[in-house]
């Protein structure tokens, strides 16, 4: 299992501690016991699509070019997530192991470019549609 690191930050407060946030429940709930898995990753699913749903209008809002590409992402993560066997906690954590993997790679590139966009919390710039509250 992957740690974050400093490196995974993108240098806007609001933007990496919603990532971290994210990123934390992900390693939790793979060290969590079988039992939690059934509640656990529903839970998760529901985050991410909040999540990633806030992302993706805040990245309209900002008519950045590669949205449709980021959106395609967050699409086929949340789809093999929704697939996944929840009564099976072997199949649950294979995907809670490969999850923060993906997360690393996205947050590196593809969310690299909405923060580079938007201004660090607190600047005053209301460009980031409220992203700061994720």
């Amino acid at each position: 299992m992957i740690e974050w690191t400093p490196a995974m930050e993108l240098g806007n407060p609001a933007i990496d501690e919603a990532h971290r946030a994210l990123f934390d429940e992900m390693v939790r709930l793979y060290a969590a016991p079988d039992s939690d898995l059934a509640e656990g990753l529903p839970r998760l699913c529901d985050r991410l699509e909040r999540d990633f749903r806030e992302e993706e209008d805040v990245m309209e809002a900002m008519d950045l070019p590669d949205v449709k590409e980021h959106r395609e992402q967050h699409a086929r993560v949340l789809s093999a997530l929704h697939h996944v066997v929840v009564g099976e906690p072997a199949e649950a954590r294979e995907a809670l192991m490969l999850l923060p993997q993906w997360f690393q790679l996205h947050v590196a590139t593809m969310d690299r470019s909405l923060a580079m966009g938007l201004h660090p919390a607190g600047t005053g710039s209301q460009a980031n549609g409220g992203y700061a509250t994720l």
